[in-house]
């Protein structure tokens, strides 16, 4: 924003430079480089408020594993274990609110990824599976599905008070044998976002990778 200020600034010089000129014998060479300077200060300007509007979310330069336990913003962050199952019926989140049940076919698996998130800040933050996201071998989100065998246990939304944790599992549908390939991206910032302390928690707008091979 300072930026953007101090481009808001020159210009305005630059357009009061332009106007006394203009009232003087300035030559007519010297008219068109004003103007191209003042056309060059507005594409910064616009270059610059767009930047504002970019998501800044950036990646953790590690990739860790299922079982560690690792810092992520205000909260420590585990996945604790992945089974999978090849049969049984489930229903995809986020889809159709009269979307039927489907039956996992020959070809596909579910993955069940338990994991454990700990408040470590001081203050209570809010925990939602909007978080995490699972990508493919092609880097694309897969929809998490729900199943009745994991009731009482998907991790859906709640608050943790500093020092609290909860575990939770999340299941998605993947071609059978494709885990290795899989990755499961946690952003602490995404997951908490009714945080009141929001300029303090946008600082953990970031993606951590955990490999599921």
């Amino acid at each position: 924003m300072k930026k953007v200020l101090l481009l808001l600034f020159a210009l305005t010089i630059g357009l009061a430079l332009s106007a006394c000129s203009q009232s003087s014998d300035a030559s007519e060479k010297e008219k068109p480089k004003e103007k191209k300077s003042e056309e060059e200060l507005e594409k910064e300007i616009d270059k610059e408020l767009k930047k504002q509007d970019e998501p800044k979310i950036k990646q953790d330069d590690q990739i860790h594993k299922i079982g560690e336990t690792f810092k992520a913003g205000h909260t420590n962050f585990t996945v604790n274990k992945v089974d999978s199952v090849q049969k049984g019926e489930y229903t995809e989140i986020g889809g159709a609110v009269d979307s039927k049940s489907k039956t996992l076919k020959e070809d596909e698996e579910r993955l069940i990824i338990e994991v454990t998130i700990e408040n470590i800040g001081k203050d209570s933050i809010s925990y939602n599976f909007m978080g995490l996201d699972l990508k493919d071998k092609n880097d694309q989100s897969v929809r998490p599905v729900y199943s009745i065998e994991e009731q009482g246990r998907i991790l859906l939304e709640g608050t943790l008070i500093s020092g609290k944790k909860v575990t939770g599992v999340l299941s998605y549908v993947i071609p059978k044998g494709e885990q290795k390939h899989c990755t499961l991206v946690y952003n602490p910032f995404l997951a908490d976002i009714t945080s009141s302390n929001f300029e303090e928690r946008v600082k953990d707008n970031m993606d951590y990778l955990v490999k599921l091979d």
